[in-house]
C-alpha cells in the first residue's frame, strides 16, 4: 500500500511539472509568442501570458454587453466597463462581483443619460471622465456616478462652423487637465483645464510623405492634384498617461514608422528608442490579402509601470509590450474563438501584472496572468529601470533557462557585469546579446585592464629588447671591427 501511495505521489508530481512546462512553453494556449532578434527575424519564445478567464455581462448578472467600447481598472482593482450599446458603465470588483451600474445621473435637477459613449478614464483622485460621443461632450463624475462637470465643444475658429464635437477617447493628468481624442480633428489632442476652459491642441502628428508622392504632386496638373489625397495629419486613436505626466498616444499612419508616441508637456514626441528597429508592432507582415494581414494597427496603449508599456493591435489581436528603451519584450495573443484570442479587441488595461482585454464583438473581457517567463521579464526590466542591475541578474538567468535565445537577458547580465567592472565576462554576454555599443565599452575597459596589469612586464620586455639591439650593434661596431672582420651595414 505504501509503495502504491509513493508511486501515486511521484506520478502526481510529474504531472504537475509537465503541465507547468506546457503552460510555460505555450502548448496549452491557442497562440504563439515571439519577439524579434537583432537581424529583425521572428524569434519564437515561451508564452509570457496565459488566459485566466473571460467575463461577460451575463456572468456578472447585468445582461449582455451590447457594444462595449472601453474599460479602466482603478487602484483598488475595481473594473469599469463602458457599454455604448446600452449607454451604461458597469463596475465590478477584483473578485468579479458587481459593485454598481451607472445608467443615468442628475444634471441640474434633470435626469441625464449617455448616448453612444466611446471613451472612459479615471483620475488619480478616482474621478470618472466619459467621452459621451453622440452627446458631443465629456462628462466628469464621481466614481459613484454623481455629475461634477461637463466639457463641451472647444471654441476655436480653425474648426469651422460645421464642426461637430465627437469625443472618442479621453485621459487626464495629475493637474486635472483633460486630453481628448476627437473624431475628424487633425490638429492634435484637444486639451481643457480643470474648469473646462479650452487650452488648445496638443501633440500634432507631422505628415509623413514619401518622395514618390512628392514627385507626382510636383509633375501633376492642377486638376490632377485636386483629385489626389491631401497631405493632412492623421488622427490619434487612443491615449494614456504615465506617472510623470507624459502622454502615450497611438495613431494609424502606415507611413509613420512609430505609431506609439510619448508626448512631453510641450507636445513633442520624446519616446525613447535605442534599438535598430521601429516601434510599430509587427516588423514583418503579409501584404493585405485577408482580414488579419497588413501592418499592425494599434487601437489602445497602456503605460504599466517602471517604463513598461503595452499596445493592442486590433488587426491581429496581439499585445505588444516594450520597455523604456524601446526593446520589444514579448508578443502574445491572436484572433480566433478559443479563450485567449479575440474577434474584435478594442481596449487594453493592466494592473498588478495582469492584463485585461475588452472584446467588443463578443462582449467579453479576457483576463491574462503572467507565466514564470513573463513574470521574470517584467521583474528584471523593473529592477533595471530602477538602476538595480545586480538584483536583475537572477531573473535574467531564469529567463535564459526558459529561453536561451532571449537577447535582452544577455544584455541585462552583461550590463550588470559592466557596472561591476567584470569587463571580460561582460564582453561574453554583450556579444551574445548583440549589443555593439556596450560591447565596445566593455572591450575598451578590458583592454585597458590588460595593459595596466601587464604594463610592467611589457616595459621590462621592451627595455630588454632595446638592450639586446644596442648590444648587437655595439658588438658589430666595436668588437668585430677591432678584430678586423667585415661588419655588415
Amino acid at each position: 500500500m505504501k509503495e502504491k501511495k509513493k508511486l501515486f505521489a511521484i506520478c502526481l508530481c510529474m504531472l504537475l511539472i509537465v503541465s507547468q512546462a506546457l503552460v510555460t512553453y505555450g502548448s496549452t494556449v491557442p497562440y504563439k509568442s515571439y519577439t524579434y532578434d537583432y537581424w529583425e527575424f521572428v524569434a519564437p519564445t515561451p508564452v509570457p501570458y496565459i488566459p485566466l478567464k473571460s467575463i461577460s455581462g451575463e456572468s456578472l448578472g447585468v445582461g449582455k454587453f451590447v457594444l462595449p467600447t472601453d474599460l479602466v481598472v482603478d487602484e483598488d482593482e475595481n473594473i469599469y466597463v463602458l457599454d455604448a450599446g446600452s449607454n451604461r458603465i458597469v463596475v465590478f470588483d477584483k473578485n468579479f462581483k458587481l459593485v454598481r451600474e451607472i445608467t443615468e445621473f442628475d444634471n441640474e435637477g434633470k435626469t441625464d443619460t449617455f448616448n453612444n459613449p466611446n471613451g472612459l478614464c479615471i483620475s488619480d483622485r478616482g474621478t470618472l471622465y466619459v467621452a459621451d460621443t453622440d452627446n458631443h461632450r465629456i462628462v466628469e463624475m464621481t466614481a459613484e456616478g454623481k455629475l461634477n462637470r461637463i466639457y463641451t465643444a472647444p471654441n476655436d475658429a480653425t474648426l469651422g462652423s460645421d464642426f461637430v464635437f465627437l469625443p472618442m477617447k479621453v485621459t487626464v493628468d495629475s493637474a486635472d487637465r483633460v486630453y481628448v481624442v476627437a473624431k475628424n480633428v487633425f490638429q492634435g489632442l484637444i486639451s481643457f483645464d480643470d474648469t473646462g476652459k479650452f487650452l488648445g491642441y496638443f501633440g500634432t502628428i507631422k505628415v509623413q510623405v514619401s518622395p514618390i508622392d512628392w514627385f507626382w504632386r510636383l509633375v501633376a496638373t492642377k486638376a490632377q492634384r485636386a483629385k489626389m489625397a491631401l497631405f493632412i495629419p492623421t488622427e490619434f486613436t487612443n491615449v494614456d498617461i504615465d506617472d510623470e505626466g507624459f502622454i502615450y498616444a497611438t495613431n494609424v499612419d502606415y507611413n509613420d514608422q512609430e505609431t506609439i508616441k510619448r508626448l512631453n508637456p510641450s507636445g513633442k514626441n520624446v519616446l525613447i528608442n535605442y534599438t535598430n528597429r521601429k516601434i510599430k508592432g509587427d516588423l514583418e507582415y503579409m501584404i493585405k490579402k485577408g482580414p488579419y494581414s497588413g501592418p499592425s494597427t494599434f487601437c489602445d496603449v497602456k503605460y504599466r509601470d517602471k517604463g513598461i508599456y503595452s499596445a493592442l493591435d486590433n488587426t491581429k489581436g496581439k499585445i505588444f509590450t516594450y520597455d523604456s528603451e524601446g526593446h520589444l519584450l514579448y508578443v502574445f495573443g491572436g484572433m480566433g474563438t478559443a479563450l485567449g484570442t479575440f474577434k474584435k479587441p478594442v481596449a487594453l488595461e493592466c494592473k498588478n501584472d495582469n492584463i485585461y482585454v475588452l472584446d467588443e464583438a463578443r462582449g467579453e473581457i479576457v483576463v491574462f496572468k503572467p507565466t514564470e517567463y513573463g513574470r521574470c521579464i517584467n521583474t528584471a526590466v523593473s529592477l533595471r529601470f530602477d538602476g538595480d542591475e545586480t538584483a536583475a541578474v537572477g531573473y535574467w538567468e531564469r529567463v535564459l533557462k526558459l529561453d536561451a535565445n532571449y537577447e535582452l537577458a544577455y544584455v541585462g547580465i552583461g550590463k550588470s557585469y559592466l557596472a561591476a567592472n567584470r569587463n571580460k565576462e561582460a564582453m561574453v554576454y554583450l556579444k551574445k546579446g548583440m549589443d555593439k555599443k556596450y560591447y565596445s565599452v566593455a572591450f575598451k575597459r578590458y583592454r585597458n585592464e590588460v595593459l595596466k596589469a601587464n604594463l610592467g612586464n611589457i616595459m621590462t620586455g621592451l627595455c630588454i629588447l632595446l638592450l639586446i639591439i644596442f648590444g648587437v650593434k655595439a658588438y658589430k661596431k666595436y668588437i668585430l671591427k677591432g678584430k678586423g672582420k667585415k661588419v655588415d651595414a
